[in-house]
């Protein structure tokens, strides 16, 4: 019995080996055939936007937004 049990183990990790050996040159395939006619693109295109530099805050801005939070925390600590 011990015998049959390793025999049908065997014979199970035998299949998931196989399937997966498949499922590895079905893939290499289908990815060589597909770059044949969709090849990578080398350089993706650039938008203009993301090749601005993002404008940075201003002390102005960084003052405005302080400004902000504080009234936003007075506003909580009265409220409590």
């Amino acid at each position: 019995m011990l015998t049959e049990g390793l025999g049908l183990m065997a014979a199970g990790m035998g299949m998931v080996f196989s399937f997966l050996i498949l499922l590895v040159l079905i893939m290499t395939v289908s990815a060589r055939f597909l770059n044949r006619f969709f090849s990578p693109l080398e350089n993706p295109p650039s938008d203009s936007i993301s090749s601005e530099k993002p404008p940075g805050r201003s002390k102005e801005d960084l003052a405005e937004i302080a400004i902000a939070i504080a009234l936003a925390e007075n506003r909580r600590d009265r409220r409590e």
